[in-house]
């Protein structure tokens, strides 16, 4: 088993989809996790009595990363609680779906600020109380490097994203801090049913996947945990896909 305790965990988009699975996980394994959202109160209270009733230590921490108001408030709320930080782990992600043509400077500036720009000012105020063993993870997806229909804005923020965390990798790594990416495949939370088509694209994914099944929140979770063991200290800058086999194929 995968000791976490007496470390601390931030989570970005941390209490809906792939984040909650991840938060839950690292708790699971006696890690701290500070779970930050935007807005949706209701899941995060939900998620709080949820972490109370495994004795899961989970602090939630609302604040929109996109606003400095609420960006301040919330590095402030972690450089507090945390002497030192451990983990770190960007699974917040928004965006529009429209094809290239169709997007407007808001509808690109919006996406970016979900995906891109609140990650790299939160390293940058956080990097310096990150211990030395430290991790830091994005989750990205396979339109960071493929064309997918509709999703142009989402597809470049992520290629930014992971551009970003090579460079992460090779700066940080010499401070015996380990940056990687994980890419999953299709995975169905709330942010993938706002898809447009979602039942069509659903359909070719399971189709063109060969083991026959879609990826998990809890899968991808299990893949995150395994990248912050000292097992993985050797994993360098890395993206790792998570997705059945499907990129093989399709």
């Amino acid at each position: 088993m995968i000791n976490l305790n007496n470390k601390n965990a931030v989570v970005t988009g941390g209490t809906r989809g792939i984040g909650k699975a991840i938060a839950k996980t690292l708790a699971g394994a006696g890690a701290h996790v500070y779970a930050l959202y935007a807005r949706d109160r209701k899941s995060a209270l939900s998620f709080e009595e949820e972490a109370k009733r495994c004795k899961f230590k989970i602090t939630m921490i609302r604040g929109d990363l996109a606003h400095d108001e609420t960006f301040k408030n919330s590095v402030n709320q972690l450089k507090k609680a945390c002497e030192a930080i451990d983990i770190i782990v960007h699974a917040a992600a928004s965006g529009v779906h429209r094809s290239a043509t169709e997007l407007s400077d808001r509808h690109m500036r919006w996406t970016f600020d979900v995906n891109f720009f609140p990650i790299h000012k939160l390293i940058r105020e956080l990097i310096g109380k990150m211990r030395k063993g430290g991790r830091i993870i994005g989750v990205t997806s396979p339109g960071g490097s493929r064309v997918i229909p509709h999703y142009a804005a989402i597809g470049a923020s992520k290629g930014a994203l992971e551009s970003l965390f090579r460079h992460y990798a090779r700066e940080f790594a010499s401070e015996g801090i380990i940056v990687n990416l994980v890419c999953p495949g299709m995975v169905v939370t709330d942010a993938e049913k706002v898809f447009p088509e979602l039942e069509s694209r659903l359909e070719t994914t399971l189709q063109y996947t060969p083991t026959g099944e879609l990826t998990l929140p809890d899968q991808v979770a299990a893949l995150v945990m395994f990248l912050c063991s000292k097992s993985a200290s050797q994993i360098v800058g890395q993206t790792i896909v998570i997705d059945g086999g499907k990129g093989l194929i399709a």
